[in-house]
């Protein structure tokens, strides 16, 4: 394959990419309003802390975290280049982002609730703290296809 399909493949692709995952970020924050919503009509904030404090921490964590994607793949498709330090950052923050979210759905239960509380006796949870640790290693990886675009570039 040329370099020039090669790379409007990737614009192209990043393109649509980027429109999902805009699209998936405001389904999650509607999710997250819609669920709360409910949650406040159908019962008493005391009923349903633990609920709430998991809509909250959960939908705010993966709207931004697609929102992030989004812009990164935004960036790809105006330049066509996937290995860019915009790309690294991106990654690196959806890391750290979906390493927060592992137990702030607890901090938020303690808030609401005025003590200690978990959600399913665990305060870190394992489901949101793996992907953040397999997102931050591909970012390292990115990171090094980063150092090897500059030196390429930089060798011709």
């Amino acid at each position: 394959m040329k370099k020039e399909t090669a790379i409007s493949k990737i614009k192209e692709n990043s393109t649509a990419m980027a429109a999902l995952m805009l699209g998936l970020g405001f389904l999650c924050l509607a999710g997250a309003a819609l669920g709360l919503g409910d949650s406040l009509y159908h019962s008493t904030f005391s009923e349903k802390k633990e609920e709430m404090a998991n809509l909250l921490g959960t939908g705010l964590i993966f709207a931004a975290c697609a929102f992030i994607a989004s812009h990164i793949f935004r960036k790809i498709s105006h330049t066509g280049i996937p290995f860019s330090d915009t790309a690294v950052k991106g990654m690196k923050t959806i890391a750290f982002f979906l390493f927060i979210g592992s137990f702030l759905p607890n901090i938020l239960l303690s808030l609401f609730s005025g003590k200690y509380s978990t959600i399913n006796d665990s305060f870190i949870e394992i489901s949101m703290l793996i992907p953040a640790i397999i997102i931050f290693c591909i970012a390292e990886a990115f990171n090094y296809g980063v150092m090897l675009q500059k030196e390429s570039v930089e060798t011709l």
